[in-house]
């Protein structure tokens, strides 16, 4: 078989177009792979920076008390902490839930698998589970009663006939 290599000069030969063809695949190939690296290298990176952001302001955590009003403190905590830092949604979940300690740790690491799975699964989502688990329905039905039954004292009866008059 006749070869196509071409001579240049007295001792270099040129490469055939198919060896061209074969090291300009293999260069775009390290490339490709270089970049990947970068890629994920810098997404390692931004976790890191949005962990060490939260954990400078020093949130709260959660302990998996059934008492709404820290329930949604701590909600409402992340969110301005995430906003204020411009978390990005795919990092929300699992840096609040660093946050989480005792029994919501340990609810975490069971449910966890199950809720990743949902596809439209999010930090809106996240949050649902935790009411839905940690404000349960008998705790809501002692608080609607609890609002039921709430009684004014004080001036208000002297109040109230005073505004409606306005």
């Amino acid at each position: 078989m006749k070869s196509t290599r071409t001579k240049v000069e007295d001792n270099i030969v040129a490469p055939t177009n198919a060896e061209l063809a074969q090291n300009m695949v293999q260069l775009i190939q390290t490339i490709g792979s270089v970049l990947v690296q970068n890629q994920h290298q810098q997404c390692l990176k931004n976790r890191n920076d949005v962990a060490k952001l939260v954990a400078k302001r020093n949130p709260p955590c959660y302990l998996g008390q059934e008492d709404p009003l820290i329930l949604e403190d701590w909600i409402h905590t992340f969110d301005k902490l995430f906003d204020a830092i411009n978390c990005p949604a795919d990092q929300r979940i699992n840096t609040a839930a660093y946050y989480l300690r005792q029994e919501t740790d340990n609810w975490w690491a069971t449910t966890a698998p199950t809720l990743r799975q949902q596809p439209d699964f999010s930090w809106e989502t996240f949050k649902e589970a935790m009411r839905k688990r940690f404000y349960p329905e008998h705790v809501r039905a002692e608080k609607y009663e609890e609002f039921l039954h709430l009684k004014q004292i004080g001036n208000a009866k002297k109040i109230l006939p005073r505004a409606r008059e306005s």
